[in-house]
């Protein structure tokens, strides 16, 4: 697997088109944010933000996706119904579509939070969450995470996404599915934009 494209299917797998844009936008090319989810430039808050993030919701999420069975897998343009039950109701999901379920499951943003790894982006921008620096994705401090690798870093096309919480992501991608890995700031994740979602968390 190229270093440099993790949200990529194993070389040698024919990859869709269509599957690259849910991957990147979502449905529809807008992810799927709510009427009004996104604030006009006046509505734009003022001040920095975070919001409460229960880091042990993600984190069961991404064991009973690593221990289901079948064991959940990496799918490019596969996405996740609110609550489905890993193995069961889903058994591959892509990078936006395991961080949408995860950040539904651990804050009380609900159907807010949008798919799509480029429109999760430019949520996460456009309500001003704070910029961070790659080297932070290392701190094992207790905040949240997201950072975002563009589309336009990689060969495939294919964006990717990921949490970070204490030196380590929670993120599904290319030949695996989720997983947990460490975020050292080398390969694709010197390319990342970080920005800090929540934190410390307890």
């Amino acid at each position: 697997m190229d270093d440099l494209d993790p949200a990529a299917p194993p070389s040698g797998e024919a990859i869709d088109p269509v599957a690259i844009q849910l991957s990147n936008f979502g449905e529809g090319g807008q992810g799927d944010l709510p009427p009004g989810a996104m604030p006009s430039e006046e509505d734009r808050p003022a001040a920095i933000i975070t919001i409460p993030f229960t880091i042990q919701n993600a984190e069961r999420f991404l064991t009973a996706c690593e221990t289901s069975h079948p064991r959940v897998t990496y799918g490019l343009g596969k996405k996740v119904a609110f609550n489905a039950v890993p193995g069961v109701d889903f058994t591959t999901v892509d990078c936006s579509g395991f961080v949408r379920e995860a950040v539904r499951r651990s804050t009380n943003l609900g159907n807010n939070f949008p798919d799509g790894s480029v429109v999760q982006h430019d949520w996460v921008a456009n309500k001003d969450f704070a910029r961070d620096n790659v080297p932070s994705g290392s701190l094992r401090d207790n905040v949240v995470r997201i950072a975002f690798l563009s589309p336009n870093a990689t060969t495939s096309g294919i964006g990717h996404v990921v949490l970070i919480h204490n030196g380590m992501t929670l993120e599904s991608h290319g030949g695996v599915g989720p997983d947990s890995r460490p975020f050292n700031g080398n390969g694709w994740q010197a390319l990342t934009t970080v920005f800090v979602l929540s934190g410390p968390v307890t």
